[in-house]
């Protein structure tokens, strides 16, 4: 758990649901008056959620959702910042020498993430035969039933991609039914509602998609689905620290025969689903869960602001204490002690918000399928034996792998959190963040984040620079690569690389560190964060793998 608030800022437990409906309208008005800040808007959020509910009669079985999921689910529409984004550096010639691109290509229809709108998605109960199924658990679950001795799967097909799946949609006809389902935070990752007896049981899917978004046609395939459920087993074994990981227990793909393979770009690798069942955190009413999308962007500025406000603390010290240094301190943590990472981006990784403590923030993980272990002999022993195989595939690009993640912290995070804070931020509440702006803009950077006449309008900066006005790290970038540094200093992982490598030109890389602090040294040629992991990663396995070798003599 983390502390990000000073004092004892007085905390108001939030009504139970049936307390709320007891109470007339004056009484709930005056109940929500008498909420903090940040609880306000929460119940803000939640009761448009209800109010949107009564729409459409598709909204019936998802109506017994508890508010915390509900809050979860406004995040998901309204507060996803999911956009194409990018940052060039051209030349003389307008060639692209440096910079990123994050693509994000859908059309804006009923099954859009943003729409806020169930749909009925088509299942089919086939044969557990006729496919191949990873599982961490045997026994059956709400996706699974045996009827006449026969193990089946309840398969769904994503509106998007009935012509995939034509042949299994003729062959298992008689068996379909209609889920209901609503689109979280990505057209394939669903929330559905599963008649179980005379209740409701919820789950959330991943489904393949037919269609490219971002360039890529967003198929899962046959080693995603395995090695997600292998994941999913190797972090149950591991120490995730502040991060709860949300378990993918079972995943299924139909055997290739099942698919129209003349449909462009189907593989035999297949195209699968990926069961994650619902855990209690978030049904149960004592927090808020929101993905960490949520605190980037101008229309999410009110959510940000509000919670440093109830923190006590400067947005500095806020966003240092709360976010920066507990992710500083796992991911170090994960890459180097433990071999493994988390794909970390505001997609997905949720905050856990408590109610009765809202200074109180711990993460959560989702998408096994971005997790990337190295793993030992006997550390891929102690998987269940279907899956070793499918794990070992990981292993041969990890530092590359964790070189790139760690860069993306910095590209798909901590740009928006700087981003938003130089849209936005008041200039005498925090004078070390107002400061370090000033600066930007006397130098002529600051529409590395916004455009000219245009400051809390919209999250629009300039996409192409020159390598005179590029800056690539911003005021957040530069606090986590300090905080990555006294961790890594505090582990002792630079002191092995400079025992166990004497002829590495250490001293070269920590001069190059020094430029991350200059504010008038844009580093276009230099992708810090990446280039820290792959020198240090190699080196201190080197030193970590010769000490267990002489500690097992």
């Amino acid at each position: 758990m983390i502390a990000a608030a000073t004092g004892n800022p007085r905390v108001y437990p939030a009504p139970t649901e049936a307390e709320k409906r007891s109470l007339p309208v004056d009484n709930q008005s005056s109940e929500r008056e008498s909420l903090s800040l940040i609880d306000q808007l929460f119940q803000t959020d939640i009761q448009s959620c209800r109010e949107q509910m009564n729409s459409s009669p598709l909204w019936n079985t998802f109506k017994a959702l508890p508010d915390t999921f509900l809050a979860y689910i406004y995040a998901e529409k309204n507060r996803l910042a999911m956009a194409e984004e990018s940052r060039y550096v051209v030349d003389d010639n307008q060639q692209i020498v440096a910079g990123f691109h994050h693509g994000y290509e859908a059309s804006d229809d009923q099954y859009h993430p943003g729409t806020f709108r169930p749909f009925m998605i088509k299942g089919y109960w086939i044969p557990c035969s006729e496919g191949k199924r990873f599982q961490l658990r045997q026994g059956l679950c709400s996706i699974t039933r045996t009827v006449e001795s026969q193990n089946q799967i309840l398969y769904l097909v994503h509106p998007k991609s009935t012509t995939l799946f034509a042949p299994l949609t003729r062959k298992y006809q008689h068996t379909q039914v209609d889920v209901p389902a609503l689109a979280l935070s990505s057209f394939r990752t669903l929330l559905i509602a599963l008649p179980v007896g005379s209740t409701t049981e919820f789950a959330m899917v991943k489904v393949s998609l037919n269609e490219k978004i971002g360039g890529v046609r967003r198929l899962l395939v046959q080693k995603e689905c395995a090695a997600s459920v292998a994941a999913s087993a190797v972090l149950n074994n591991k120490q995730t620290g502040k991060f709860t990981c949300l378990e993918e227990n079972l995943s299924f793909v139909p055997d290739a025969r099942l698919l129209d393979l003349e449909e462009e770009a189907v593989h035999l690798s297949g195209a699968g689903m990926i069961h994650r069942p619902v855990p209690e955190l978030f049904t149960t009413e004592d927090h808020y869960i929101i993905p960490l999308y949520a605190l980037f962007g101008i229309n999410n500025w009110p959510l940000l602001n509000t919670l440093i406000e109830q923190s006590q603390k400067t947005p500095t010290l806020f966003i240092t204490d709360t976010l920066l240094r507990p992710i500083a301190e796992e991911m170090v943590d994960h890459i180097y002690s433990q071999r493994f990472y988390l794909e970390f981006h505001g997609q997905n990784v949720l905050l856990k918000l408590d109610k009765n403590d809202l200074s109180v923030i711990d993460f959560i993980y989702r998408d096994m399928g971005g997790v990337n272990c190295r793993l030992s002999d006997v550390q891929l022993k102690q998987l269940p034996e279907h899956l070793r195989d499918h794990a070992q595939y990981w292993e041969p690009n990890f530092i590359s792998d964790a070189a790139v993640i760690m860069e993306g912290i910095a590209k798909k995070v901590l740009f928006n959190l700087t981003k938003v804070f130089f849209k936005s931020e008041p200039y005498n509440r925090d004078p070390e963040f107002c400061h370090w702006r000033a600066k930007m803009t006397v130098h002529g950077y600051q529409d590395n984040w916004t455009l000219p006449g245009a400051d809390g309008c919209t999250d629009k900066h300039r996409t192409r620079h020159t390598p005179d006005t590029f800056y690539r790290y911003g005021y957040y970038e530069k606090i986590f690569a300090r905080e990555l540094l006294e961790v890594m200093s505090r582990h002792g992982i630079f002191l092995n690389i400079k025992r166990t490598c004497p002829g590495y030109d250490y001293a070269f890389f920590m001069d190059k560190i020094g430029r991350i602090d200059s504010c008038d040294t844009p580093c276009v040629e230099f992708e810090w964060f990446s280039e820290l992991v792959k020198m240090t990663l190699p080196h201190y396995y080197q030193h970590q793998d010769a000490y267990s070798r002489r500690k097992n003599r």
